[in-house]
C-alpha cells in the first residue's frame, strides 16, 4: 500500500512539472545588474532542404478546383488560423488572372518557376516577371490576381491568419465557374 502511494505521489509530481519539460531557461542579466530568468518553449528544429520542398504532397487549397493552387501546410492551420506553406501553381492554373481578395495579409516568396502579381490598377500585361527570390506582400482585403508563366510555381507563403477569397461582386467562384 506504501509503495502505491509513493507511486501515484511520484506520477504527481511528474504531472506538475509537465508544462517545465522541454523549456529552455536562460539567465540574464540587465545592465543594472538586475538578473532575470527568461523561460522559453521551442520547438524542433525544421530544416527542408530545396528539393525536399519540391517534392512534397501538395493538396488543392480548393477541393472544387483542383488545377488551382495547390499547398503544402508546413505550420499552422490554414483554415482556422495563421499558417507558413508552400504553394504550388501550375501555367495559367485555374482561376488565374482573376481578380479576387483575401481577408488576412499575406507574404509570398517565389522558389521555383516565374510568375506575374498585380493589383485591380494594373494587369498581367504590364505587372514584372518575378523570378526565385522575388516577394509580394499582399496586404487583405486588397484586391489583386496572379498568374504562373511557367510549368510549375511554387512559392514560400505565410497567411496571417484563415486562408479566405473573395471576388470583387461578393460571389464565392471566380468568374469562368459562375
Amino acid at each position: 500500500m506504501k509503495k502505491r502511494i509513493l507511486s501515484l505521489l511520484f506520477i504527481a509530481c511528474l504531472l506538475l512539472l509537465l508544462p517545465s519539460i522541454g523549456a529552455a531557461r536562460s539567465t540574464v542579466l540587465t545592465q543594472s545588474g538586475t538578473e532575470y530568468v527568461v523561460q522559453e518553449n521551442i520547438a524542433p528544429m525544421t530544416v527542408i532542404p530545396l528539393n525536399d520542398a519540391l517534392d512534397r504532397e501538395f493538396r488543392p487549397l480548393y477541393e472544387t478546383r483542383p488545377d488551382g493552387p495547390n499547398l503544402h501546410v508546413l505550420e499552422g492551420d490554414p483554415l482556422t488560423g495563421p499558417s507558413q506553406t508552400l504553394f504550388r501553381y501550375g501555367r495559367n492554373y485555374t482561376g488565374s488572372g482573376n481578380l479576387h481578395f483575401h481577408t488576412h495579409d499575406y507574404r509570398l516568396w517565389l522558389i521555383e518557376g516565374a510568375l506575374k502579381h498585380w493589383d485591380a490598377d494594373g494587369n498581367e500585361d504590364s505587372a514584372p516577371i518575378l523570378l526565385p527570390g522575388s516577394y509580394v506582400y499582399q496586404p487583405a482585403d486588397l484586391i489583386h490576381a496572379a498568374n504562373c508563366l511557367t510549368e510549375r510555381c511554387i512559392a514560400y507563403v505565410i497567411f496571417d491568419g484563415p486562408i479566405e477569397t473573395g471576388f470583387p461582386d461578393n460571389t464565392s467562384s471566380p468568374p469562368e465557374e459562375r
